[in-house]
C-alpha cells in the first residue's frame, strides 16, 4: 500500500471513529484538512511512522510566516500573517490526530506529544449593544434574497443565541412556524429546541414565503442553487455589513451569540436556563458570560448609585 493511501485510509478510519464518539463533523473536517496540509508541507506521501517532532516545529515556523488566506480560491489575500490563534488551532488538530493514532496502536511512538502549540492570544469579545445590533441588521440591503436571508440569520443569531454553524445548518423541517420553535443540531449531534421572538418569527416567515429561492433543498438558509451556506462565506458577508454600518468594534457571527448571552443576563435571565439555551456542557462555560455581565453591573452601580449624591461626609 502506498503511503498516500495509508494516510488516506487512516483519515477515513479516524472520521468513522470520531463520528461514533459524537464529535462534530466540523471538528472532524478541520482535523482532516490540517493533517493533509501538513502532509503537503512535508512533500506528500508522508509515512506517519517517520514523522518527527522537528517536522512539526518546522511547520509551526512556516505557518507563523504565512500570509492570511494565501491560496484561498474565493477570499482575497489580506495583509498580515496568520494569527497565533489560527496557528495554535491547526497544530492542536494535527496533535489530536497523532494522539489518536498512538492510542489506537497505528504508531508505536507519538513524536508530537511534547510539541506545544504556540501560545494563543487571549481575546475577550466586546458585546454589541441592542442599538448596535439593530444598526448592523439595518445596514443589510433587503433588495434580493441574499440580503433578506443574511438579515434573518443575523437576527436569529442574536435572537436565540445559536452558534453560527448550527444556524446555517438548520433544516427546513426543524423550523416550526405553528409554535415558533427552531431545533438546532449542536455539538455531539444533540438536538436543542429554541424559541423565536415575534420579530424573528416574522422575518423568517417572510423569508420562507417570499424570498427563499424556489429550489429543492433540505436546508432553510441557502444559496440560489440550493446549497447550504458555509461558515467562512457568512463570516465574510458579515464583514461587508460591519464596514457598511460603521461599527468599529470587532464583530463576527459569534459576537452576536455573545451579545445575546450578555443581554439575556442583563435583562434578568438566569444562568442555568442560559446554559441550556447556549448548549453548554458545563455551567463553567456559561459563567464566563455571567462574569462579564456582573462586571458591567459593578461598574454601573459604582457610577450611578444614588448614594453618590448624598450630602454627607464620612
Amino acid at each position: 500500500m502506498e503511503e498516500t493511501d495509508n494516510l488516506s485510509s487512516l483519515l477515513f478510519i479516524y472520521e468513522k471513529f470520531s463520528q461514533s464518539e459524537g464529535k462534530s463533523q466540523r471538528h472532524i473536517e478541520g482535523v482532516k484538512s490540517d493533517v493533509l496540509k501538513f502532509d503537503e508541507f512535508l512533500g506528500g506521501s508522508t509515512d506517519v511512522k517517520q514523522a518527527k517532532s522537528e517536522d512539526l516545529r518546522d511547520y509551526i515556523r512556516y505557518l507563523q510566516s504565512k500570509p492570511k488566506w494565501l491560496g484561498h480560491p474565493t477570499i482575497k489575500q489580506e495583509h498580515g500573517l496568520l494569527s497565533s490563534n489560527s496557528v495554535a488551532s491547526k497544530i492542536r488538530n494535527i496533535r489530536c490526530f497523532w494522539s489518536w493514532m498512538y492510542k489506537e496502536h497505528f504508531i508505536d511512538d507519538n513524536q508530537f506529544s511534547n510539541v506545544k502549540p504556540p501560545k494563543a492570544t487571549a481575546r475577550e469579545a466586546v458585546p454589541l449593544s441592542p442599538e448596535e445590533v439593530s444598526h448592523l441588521i439595518k445596514s443589510i440591503p433587503l433588495n434580493d434574497h441574499r440580503g433578506y436571508r443574511d438579515a434573518c440569520i443575523s437576527a436569529l443569531l442574536y435572537g436565540v443565541g445559536s452558534r453560527v454553524t448550527e444556524t446555517l445548518n438548520i433544516l427546513q423541517e426543524n423550523i416550526h412556524f405553528d409554535t415558533g420553535l427552531v431545533i438546532v443540531l449542536g455539538k455531539g449531534n444533540k438536538e436543542r429546541p429554541l424559541y423565536m421572538s415575534a420579530k424573528v418569527f416574522k422575518g423568517l416567515y417572510k423569508y420562507q414565503s417570499l424570498h427563499r429561492p424556489k429550489v429543492t433543498s433540505k436546508y432553510f438558509f441557502i444559496h440560489k442553487d440550493g446549497r447550504p451556506l458555509s461558515r467562512t462565506y457568512f463570516e465574510h458577508r458579515m464583514q461587508e455589513f460591519v464596514k457598511k454600518s460603521g461599527i468599529t468594534t470587532n464583530c463576527s457571527p459569534h459576537v452576536l451569540r455573545y451579545s445575546f448571552a450578555i443581554q439575556y443576563l442583563r435583562n434578568g435571565g438566569d444562568e442555568l436556563t442560559l446554559q441550556s439555551i447556549l448548549g453548554h456542557n458545563t455551567l463553567d462555560m456559561t459563567r464566563r458570560y455571567v462574569k462579564l455581565a456582573n462586571r458591567d453591573i459593578e461598574g454601573k452601580l459604582k457610577k450611578y448609585s444614588p448614594a453618590e449624591s448624598l450630602d454627607v461626609n464620612f
